[in-house]
């Protein structure tokens, strides 16, 4: 066993993007929204948890490299029965931040989940992922940044879609690029993505799958079409919005 040598890479600016989300009861969520929690203020706790953590990552992972940490950041956000954790790692190195940006969501997780365990043991970390990786040889995952993103939907879907899209930095503008809407849209559907993603969808929901999701193309733009349910909605954002930008460019068409 052994670590990589990366002796002979150049240092490269390099960032990762992680993501989480841990299950409760909706009164847990109420607890920690109104500061109830008998340990303390759960949301602060989290975000510290998650960027000491960043930073001890070396020492809980025997075969990754120590690497100096320009940025940290950790946002934890409450949404129905869910907490979410993001974070950002960001740095000049010879190695990527993937992992720094994973341990720092699972042990800010793993602190929710200490701090709440005498108000709910049915809590389940359901979900812990990279979001995305830039800099070295390949980027993976592109963020939104700079992609413009229309809605066109009943308002209580838009405020979440808005949620999901400010994460990952795009621009929600009237006119823009994408467009994402529950309202039927004439458009040359790219049947292999819509095909695969309500593949993966189904195994998530099928009892709420019926349309499910259409990508395709319309007047210039990518449109994304579907039904209107907010768990369909919430899954496909929490496992497709990263690709969002990919198959804008075409990069996965």
């Amino acid at each position: 066993m052994r670590t990589v040598d990366v002796s002979n890479k150049p240092k490269t600016l390099r960032t990762a993007k992680a993501y989480g989300r841990i299950r409760m009861s909706r009164s847990t969520i109420e607890a920690i929204r109104e500061g109830k929690v008998p340990k303390g203020d759960v949301l602060s706790a989290c975000r510290l948890a998650g960027v000491m953590a960043s930073k001890r990552t070396p020492e809980l992972l025997p075969f990754c490299h120590p690497v100096s940490l320009e940025h940290v950041e950790v946002d934890v956000s409450l949404d129905g029965e869910h907490l979410e954790v993001f974070s950002y790692v960001k740095g000049v190195e010879r190695t990527g931040y993937e992992m720094e940006a994973l341990t720092a969501v699972s042990l800010a997780l793993l602190t929710v989940y200490d701090m709440c365990k005498g108000l709910d043991q049915g809590m389940v970390i359901e979900e812990i992922r990279l979001l995305e990786k830039t800099g070295g040889k390949s980027d993976w995952g592109r963020g939104m940044e700079g992609v413009s993103i229309s809605l066109e939907m009943e308002e209580e879907l838009r405020a979440i879609a808005e949620g999901y899209l400010k994460r990952v930095g795009a621009s929600l503008q009237k006119d823009g690029r994408v467009l994402i809407t529950t309202k039927t849209k004439d458009m040359q559907t790219l049947q292999g993505i819509s095909s695969a993603i309500n593949f993966y969808l189904f195994s998530l929901v099928p009892h709420r799958l019926r349309e499910g999701v259409a990508i395709g193309k319309s007047d210039g733009r990518l449109v994304v079409l579907m039904q209107k349910d907010e768990l369909l909605m919430r899954c496909f954002f929490e496992n497709f919005s990263h690709m969002i930008g990919l198959w804008l460019d075409g990069e996965t068409l």
